[in-house]
C-alpha cells in the first residue's frame, strides 16, 4: 500500500525532476549544456543510473520526434573507447593490452562498460581524456543540431537512426575520439 500510495508517487516526482533538469542542460545556449552532459555521461554510468536516459529519449522522441540525447551519448561512448585504445597501444603489459583492446572496441559499438570499468577508471586519467572528450563531442552535437529518430543504440550502429545527419554524427565521432584519444596519448604513461 505505501509503495502504491507514498513511495511510487515520490519516486515518480523525483525522476521527472531529473529528466526535466537534463532536457533543460541540454538546451542551454551555445552548447553549454550539452558540453556538460557529454562530459558527466561517463560517471552515470559508473554510478549505474545511465539507463534512466531511456525514458528522456522516449520523451523527446514522442514531444518532438527528435532524439537530441542520443549523439551526446555516442560523444562520451567514443570518448571512452578512444581512450582506452590508447593502452591498447602504449602499454607492454600483454593482459591489459588484451583487455584494452576489445573493450575499446566495444565502447566503439555502444557497451563502454568494458573499457570503463576495466581500463579506464582503473588508469583514471583515460576516464579523465574519456570524460574531456564526451564533453567536446556534446558541444559539437548541440551546435549541429544533430538528432536521431529512435533510441536504445549509440556508436557506430547509431548511424542507423541518424540517417538525416550522417556526416555531422561521422564528425562528432572523429571528434570525440581523437581528443581523447589525444589527451590520454599525452597523460597516459605505461608502468
Amino acid at each position: 500500500y505505501l509503495t502504491l500510495t507514498v513511495f511510487g508517487p515520490v519516486f515518480s516526482w523525483l525522476e521527472n525532476g531529473v529528466l526535466d533538469g537534463v532536457k533543460w542542460l541540454i538546451t542551454l545556449p551555445l552548447g553549454i549544456g550539452a558540453c556538460a552532459a557529454g562530459a558527466v555521461y561517463a560517471p552515470t554510468v559508473v554510478a549505474g543510473v545511465h539507463h534512466m536516459y531511456n525514458a528522456l529519449e522516449a520523451s523527446m522522441l514522442s514531444a518532438d520526434g527528435v532524439n537530441t540525447w542520443m549523439p551526446i551519448a555516442t560523444a562520451a561512448n567514443v570518448a571512452q573507447g578512444a581512450a582506452a585504445l590508447v593502452l591498447a597501444l602504449k602499454t607492454k603489459n600483454k593482459k591489459l593490452k588484451a583487455m584494452a583492446l576489445p573493450a575499446s572496441l566495444s565502447a566503439f559499438l555502444g557497451i563502454t562498460e568494458p573499457a570503463i570499468f576495466g581500463v579506464n577508471v582503473r588508469y583514471f586519467k583515460p576516464f579523465i581524456a574519456g570524460m574531456i572528450g564526451g564533453a567536446v563531442g556534446g558541444l559539437f552535437a548541440a551546435v549541429t543540431h544533430i538528432g536521431a529518430s529512435a533510441y536504445g543504440v549509440t556508436g557506430i550502429f547509431g548511424f542507423l537512426i541518424t540517417t538525416d545527419y550522417t556526416l555531422q554524427y561521422a564528425i562528432l565521432m572523429v571528434i570525440s575520439a581523437t581528443v581523447a584519444f589525444a589527451i590520454s596519448w599525452v597523460l597516459y604513461k605505461d608502468e
